[in-house]
């Protein structure tokens, strides 16, 4: 008996089905050794190329189901094992309890113990004599306002009254009345501006004397000679402050 009855005599052993297995088996390899053989000179339609791509995905799926089948078959006991390691992690999982988080006081920082400092006892001020620095001293009197008191003095030659410190730009009733207990005028000498004798610039320096009545002063006393008093000045110049004549001689 050649090979070749030996094939055919064992190939006839088999069932119908089995056979039939066989034959569609061979054919498909055979036709997808063809393809892949001849596969750039066969031009494809859609449908067909359709056709062997769901051919693949059916014998893949196929294999995939086998392997599967047979896994579960020879190792029943690890599908068994892993549903009952899953099960006892999810019973643990549900049983635990996030602890709850306790806020503990901390202790706060000692810090070392430091005196209040003493408040400084504020200075009785002359306000003929202080100078812008020692102003700034007065509560509510900063240095720009200080400032202003110190230059608005100089021109004007000193105070003689307290109350003149409102013709100084930013002093209001409020703050007057907190320095008010902190100034004082104990020196009434005052620096007086001579209306026959000082230039056109210095007596238009004065806060009391505008432009145009110094400039009549000035007429006046290049045509008709020195004034000789206060109603004289007064009817030259017209409207001025009242306590211009403590600022004027002649």
């Amino acid at each position: 008996m050649n090979k070749k009855q030996k094939f055919n005599k064992g190939f006839i052993l088999l069932s119908k089905n089995e056979r039939i297995a066989v034959i569609t088996l061979l054919s498909i390899i055979t036709i997808l050794l063809g393809f892949s053989i001849f596969r750039p000179a066969i031009k494809l339609t859609k449908e067909e190329r359709r056709a062997f791509h769901n051919l693949d995905s059916l014998i893949a799926i196929q294999e995939e189901a086998a392997k599967k089948a047979t896994k579960a078959t020879l190792h029943p006991s690890e599908t068994q094992e892993s549903n009952t390691i899953y099960k006892k992690a999810k019973d643990k999982k549900a049983s635990y309890k996030t602890p709850e988080k306790t806020t503990e006081k901390k202790p706060s920082d000692s810090k070392p113990f430091m005196p209040t400092p003493e408040k400084k006892a504020i200075p009785i001020l002359d306000i003929n004599t202080a100078d812008s620095v020692a102003l700034t001293a007065l509560p509510q009197i900063a240095e720009v306002m200080g400032s202003r008191i110190h230059r608005y003095r100089e021109r004007l030659g000193g105070f003689v009254s307290l109350e003149q410190l409102f013709e100084i730009r930013g002093m209001d009733s409020a703050r007057f009345e907190v320095i008010k207990p902190y100034i004082t005028l104990e020196s009434k000498e005052i620096r007086k501006i001579n209306v026959n004798q000082d230039e056109f610039k210095a007596l238009l320096r004065h806060p009391y004397l505008e432009y145009e009545q110094v400039k009549a002063i000035v007429n006046h006393r290049e045509r008709k000679g020195w004034i000789k008093g206060w109603k004289e000045l007064e009817g030259l110049v017209g409207t001025v402050n009242p306590r211009l004549e403590k600022y004027v001689s002649y």
